[in-house]
């Protein structure tokens, strides 16, 4: 984890800690760049906090004639979040694509369906989407000798939230060490139009969050998590810390451990030998 200042519950949302944020993100994307030689930066646009975010911290680090932002609908009900990418993308001053993927996906279905498979099941027709999301993105990569920047932050990774080889198949998760909730912190501080960004983009399968789920607000959900995972507090000091069901903490210790396979490379003969 990152070295940072820390609220009371461990989250870093405190003024110096953002502040350190905005200077520490671009020299690691800056390393990166230089370490692999490569051309520019490409970010994945979908109209959300953590990817508008992930894309003016890119321009900061290698300049916005160097960053090209993708939006990829792939359906009627991701067009208003990609009017809302390409609309961050002019802000920033950054080429920009637009990219309908509704026709792959519906030659992709075809094809399945043609082969006798199941062709209407909605969440591995939506993993299939950002799948195809990253080759997408990194076809874009190829042409520009570029890199690929995953916005995936710490809560999406820790409760298996994220495409497994999706939005993960990235060449760096710039957001890996952060909670949703620092993410959006950041965005505040480095004045982003936080109330035109749609939440946390795309909506989830079935159209309810995690924190949904649980009946608690996402904030929470990160402070139970750092408190758990990165304190190693029991979920019972957690749950009295935060004045939550106990069972909430339950739930989420169950699903990062459910949730573990995602974070880890795939293992061989060899592993844990």
């Amino acid at each position: 984890m990152l070295d940072l200042p820390r609220d009371e519950t461990g989250l870093a949302t405190t003024t110096v800690a953002l502040r350190r944020l905005q200077e520490l993100l671009p020299e690691f994307l800056v390393d990166l760049t230089t370490d692999a030689d490569a051309e520019g930066l490409v970010v994945p646009l979908d109209g959300g906090v953590a990817t508008a975010t992930a894309a003016a911290l890119a321009v900061d680090a290698v300049g916005a004639e160097d960053v090209i932002g993708l939006a990829m609908p792939a359906g009627l009900t991701d067009e208003a979040t990609a009017r809302t990418a390409e609309t961050v993308a002019e802000m920033l001053g950054i080429d920009h694509r637009r990219l309908q993927l509704q026709p792959v996906v519906a030659a992709f279905q075809e094809t399945v369906g043609e082969a006798g498979g199941p062709a209407d099941d909605l969440v591995a027709t939506d993993n299939a989407v950002e799948r195809f999301r990253t080759a997408t993105a990194y076809y874009f990569a190829n042409r520009r000798e570029a890199l690929v920047v995953g916005p995936v932050d710490r809560t999406d990774r820790l409760l298996g939230s994220a495409t497994k080889y999706g939005e993960t198949g990235v060449d760096c998760l710039l957001f890996g060490d952060l909670y949703g909730t620092e993410v959006r912190a950041l965005a505040a501080a480095m004045d982003l139009p936080v109330d035109m960004l749609d939440g946390d983009g795309r909506a989830p399968a079935g159209g309810a969050t995690d924190a949904n789920r649980l009946d608690v607000d996402a904030e929470t959900v990160d402070r139970a998590l750092r408190l758990h995972v990165d304190e190693g507090r029991e979920p019972r000091a957690v749950a009295d810390r935060l004045g939550i069901d106990r069972s909430v903490v339950a739930r989420l210790k169950e699903w990062c451990a459910a949730t573990r396979h995602k974070r880890h490379m795939p293992p061989k003969p060899s592993t844990n030998r």
